[in-house]
């Protein structure tokens, strides 16, 4: 599917992400009309008999409430609730579950054993919960990120940044730009005799490294599974950050975001930063967030200077009567916090050259919202091919050059609504580019070596996803299970039992495979 133009793109993605939200909405209103609050719970989306256990400001002043059980210390039912949902919070005496009885809501940002913990949404600052009444929390959908997508779609229509170029060559307005022009040094800022920090890359993702760094808009490079994908992307970006220039590193998932983290760490002339919360981080790379280094830095007494006052407003509400002065207090306090704790948030950020975070996080909403618009020089969207394309383009807008690295034969984006799916919601702009007729093979690279799997399992999929492409490395090629220490020689660890797919023969095992 090609689009006639920027604005026929952006119109079409509006209508499917409302039927996704629609789809979204009637799924989760189901459950809250079919079945009671106590079965709710037992499906792990309500947790019932909750008291508030205390109040406190969290990250630029929002207030934090947490809840536990009327019993300190007892643990609470299980539930699939986790940091960064979004949740209701009702009277637990409500018979109804419906949005319109909720007494406000907000965001997960800590979930224990016996405590959860959450940042209520700004127009919820000045609720009053009463300590002695029992509440219950509702996992509702996530219209956040609904929301994001959406300004993320129109802010495309009058677009002026440092991506404009780059928007056009996405939307067919101007072809992509061969790798072969031989391109001024202090445009990209380095020369062809690379040092490799990576000694260890195979050809083909030395190729695919240095096509990247070469291409003026757009590079895509196609990794399919265990062909080093991650270890390509990470070297391409410390290869930018080497030649003086700043990236913005993407992809859909949490984990896929800590994967790249976790390989350029090892790194010690990165200065990276990990935006979003901490607990929904490994721990490994938790110490890069962005409340990590927030903690650690010179402005953080200061900012804890007016947290403590804050936080002492807080508790005083449930102890008077008269509660206009304490929530001026809390309203003049709020926006000092929220001052300096801005001023410190852009000195850390400005200091980065690798700034990560989840596609749906490259907002104007978030952190990044402090730097210029034309602060980072190159974009990387790992895993592109499990976002939806209207995902990426929160952070397309945000460089004039951009990196695609995914696999489009494997997992696709989650849609809800089949009409959305059947309609293009789950086309991604790595498969969209490849479709382009005129140069869409032009701006990919494929990695060619695999070091996951004995060659026999690999070759059905090279077959036939990747034109026979795939080679297996020598270190995987003939590797067995039972070459591993402990594993004895049996038909289920060597060689005596083939039962591998072969579509094409009529070949049968005495297991009874074809």
């Amino acid at each position: 599917m090609q689009f006639k133009s920027l604005e026929d793109f952006v119109i079409q993605q509006l209508e499917l992400l409302n039927l996704e939200r629609d789809a979204e909405i009637a799924e989760s209103r189901k459950l809250q009309e079919t079945f009671s609050a106590k079965q709710l719970q037992e499906r792990g989306v309500c947790i019932l008999n909750l008291v508030v256990h205390g109040m406190r400001s969290g990250l630029y002043g929002r207030t934090i409430i947490t809840f536990g059980s009327k019993l300190v210390g007892k643990e609470l039912p299980s539930s699939n609730m986790s940091s960064g949902d979004i949740v209701g919070i009702f009277s637990n005496s409500s018979a109804s579950q419906l949005e319109k009885d909720q007494i406000c809501s907000g965001i997960i940002s800590c979930v224990k054993s016996n405590t959860i913990e959450i940042a209520l949404d700004s127009d919820c600052e000045n609720i009053d919960l009463n300590d002695n009444e029992c509440y219950k929390l509702l996992q509702l959908a996530n219209s956040v990120t609904y929301r994001r997508l959406k300004m993320g779609l129109n802010s495309l229509k009058n677009y002026q940044g440092p991506a404009a170029t780059l928007m056009n060559t996405l939307f067919g307005e101007q072809v992509f730009s061969s790798a072969n022009i031989s391109l001024p040094p202090v445009l990209l800022g380095y020369n062809n005799d690379l040092v490799w920090f990576n000694k260890n890359l195979d050809h083909s993702q030395k190729e695919a490294v240095e096509f990247a760094l070469k291409q003026r808009e757009l590079a895509v490079v196609h990794g399919p599974p265990g062909t080093g994908k991650t270890t390509t992307v990470v070297e391409i970006i410390l290869q930018t950050v080497k030649a003086g220039n700043r990236v913005l590193a993407c992809a859909p998932s949490n984990v896929a975001v800590d994967n790249i983290l976790e390989k350029l760490v090892s790194n010690s002339s990165v200065k990276a930063i990990r935006l979003g919360h901490p607990t929904r981080m490994q721990e490994a790379v938790q110490n890069r967030s962005l409340d990590a280094v927030l903690s650690n830095s010179e402005a953080r007494s200061i900012v804890n200077d007016v947290r403590r006052d804050l936080d002492a407003q807080l508790k005083q509400i449930p102890k008077t009567k008269k509660r206009g002065p304490i929530f001026n207090e809390i309203k003049n306090l709020r926006k000092e916090l929220r001052e300096r704790e801005t001023k410190a948030v852009k000195e850390v950020l400005s200091h980065a050259n690798v700034i990560l975070t989840t596609l749906t996080s490259a907002t104007q909403e978030g952190p990044l919202k402090h730097l210029l618009p034309d602060h980072f020089d190159y974009v990387v969207i790992d895993e592109c091919s499990q976002a939806t394309e209207s995902a990426c383009w929160l952070a397309l807008t945000r460089a004039p050059r951009v990196l695609l690295a995914g696999d489009h034969f494997q997992l696709p984006p989650t849609i809800i609504s089949p009409e959305a799916a059947r309609r293009g919601l789950g086309l991604t702009l790595m498969e969209r580019i490849i479709q382009r007729k005129e140069d869409g093979k032009s701006c990919v690279r494929m990695l060619t070596t695999q070091y996951r799997m004995h060659r026999d399992i690999m070759q059905w999929a090279s077959d036939q996803l990747y034109h026979g492409k795939l080679e297996a490395h020598s270190s995987v090629a003939s590797h067995l299970l039972m070459e591993l220490p402990g594993v004895e020689d049996n038909e289920d660890t060597g060689t005596q039992n083939s039962c591998l797919f072969k579509p094409d023969s009529r070949w049968q095992c005495k297991h009874g495979c074809l």
